[in-house]
């Protein structure tokens, strides 16, 4: 068996591997097929050939670089992630063109191309004239449900929340969370029983959080809405147990891993229904039009979350299960991978 991995993705700093949960998720389920990965976030690393047998490679730009390399010295490529820009909806023309060019390429050097979402499946199935490449598969993130299965969820409070990495302005834009704030913001004055309601930021802190702390100020929210910074996998899944309402308004998702997880811990997941979180929240959660006046949507809103019952959570529970469990995304690596 050829078992070591080289696991690339230009990431900033090569800490995100480890604190990044579906890069983290990836890594441990090829460990746990047998393989020896090791992690990387150079393209240079690909030519010293002896060290790993193939790459896996995630998002579709950069790492046709790494493709090429690989391939030109015999080695498998395996691609994964979530596809932003060859959403034409959501892309400028000038992002959409150039991302359109760099997954054909990556998708011409690959041994497969493991797509995470339906929605990014057909966004491919656009560019290739309506024709599915052989080589691009279907698998969803999936999440280590049974950490977030909620026993009592009538012990809930009323507060909300939202995880986000905050290390720049234009992720938290993208991800919705200004959004979210406003639409916040708009319940909680209007309606006495969000009166006394938090809102949890749960994230690493950054330059996006100083935007976010002064749209605060201009809603007079500062006092409702904490950011913890960074925190640990235990933390995050305790928060998501005693929150009631998860908000995930993005622009954009890949797939939505949070809002899958805030799903299974019988959150009520406001979301925008972009991307992703079709197939990762589907029909479990209540979608606000982010195209929209929200102002306008607020009542809407209002009276859905008034008509949720133990029966629709506890279905949204049940979907993650049936469709994101861990083992199901292991066991694609395995039909994928060691065919």
């Amino acid at each position: 068996m050829k078992n070591k991995i080289l696991f690339y993705s230009s990431v900033s700093n090569i800490e995100l591997f480890e604190t990044q949960k579906f890069y983290k998720t990836d890594i441990s389920l090829l460990k746990s097929l047998g393989f020896d990965v090791s992690v990387t976030n150079r393209i240079i690393d690909f030519l010293f050939f002896w060290k790993y047998d193939l790459a896996f490679i995630y998002f579709f730009r950069y790492g046709f670089f790494v493709s090429l390399i690989a391939r030109i010295l015999g080695k498998p490529a395996y691609f994964t992630g979530g596809i932003d820009d060859l959403d034409i909806t959501y892309a400028t023309p000038k992002r959409y063109k150039i991302q359109k060019v760099f997954f054909k390429l990556c998708c011409f050097c690959s041994t497969k191309c493991i797509l995470v979402s339906t929605t990014d499946m057909a966004n491919v199935k656009k560019i290739y004239n309506g024709v599915l490449p052989k080589k691009v598969i279907l698998s969803f993130h999936t999440i280590e449900v049974e950490n977030f299965l909620c026993s009592n969820p009538q012990n809930k409070g009323n507060d909300f929340s939202t995880i986000v990495w905050m290390g720049g302005e234009v992720n938290v834009i993208r991800k919705g969370v200004d959004l979210a704030l406003r639409v916040f913001s708009e319940l909680s004055t209007k309606y006495s029983e969000y009166q006394n309601s938090m809102f949890i930021v749960i994230g690493k802190k950054g330059d996006g959080t100083d935007f976010l702390v002064e749209l605060c100020k201009q809603l007079n929210i500062t006092e409702k809405v904490i950011f913890t910074d960074e925190v640990d996998e235990t933390t995050k899944i305790n928060l998501l147990l005693s929150s009631r309402y998860y908000m995930q308004l993005s622009k954009y998702e890949g797939f939505g891993i949070a809002a899958t997880e805030a799903l299974a811990a019988q959150n009520i997941v406001i979301n925008s229904g972009k991307g992703g979180l079709i197939d990762s929240v589907g029909k479990h959660g209540i979608q606000i039009d982010i195209n929209k006046d929200l102002k306008k949507q607020i009542d809407n809103l209002h009276n859905q979350i008034q008509n949720i019952d133990s029966v629709f959570l506890k279905a949204g529970e049940q979907y993650v299960i049936d469709n994101f469990s861990y083992n199901l995304r292991k066991t694609d690596f395995k039909r994928i991978i060691l065919r």
